[in-house]
């Protein structure tokens, strides 16, 4: 992959994951590349079709997940209904 696609991805990927640093960063770095304003905004418009796609496939999981499941009134943190803070995933490191 040479470093103008490698920006261009990277760029994206800062969208899709609500990175502002990394946005502001890879922004700068595609800038200073030359890459032109086109596939710039093409790179970002593919981002948000990443972070859109993700959230449709999330809210999809929670609905099947709750179906039948009725929250009444001012139920807090507090009550029975509660998430098991001990069951979260493995924090994984690269």
């Amino acid at each position: 992959m040479d470093v103008k696609l490698k920006e261009l991805v990277s760029l994206g990927a800062s969208v899709s994951a609500h990175c502002f640093p990394c946005f502001d960063y890879h922004l700068e770095q595609a800038r200073k590349l030359g890459i032109c304003e086109e596939e710039i905004q093409e790179s970002i418009r593919a981002g948000f079709m990443v972070m859109n796609g993700a959230g449709d496939k999330m809210r999809e999981k929670i609905r099947e997940t709750l179906q039948g499941i009725s929250l009444k009134g001012n139920e807090s943190c507090s009550s029975s209904q509660r998430i098991n803070k001990t069951h979260h995933a493995p924090l994984v490191r690269y």
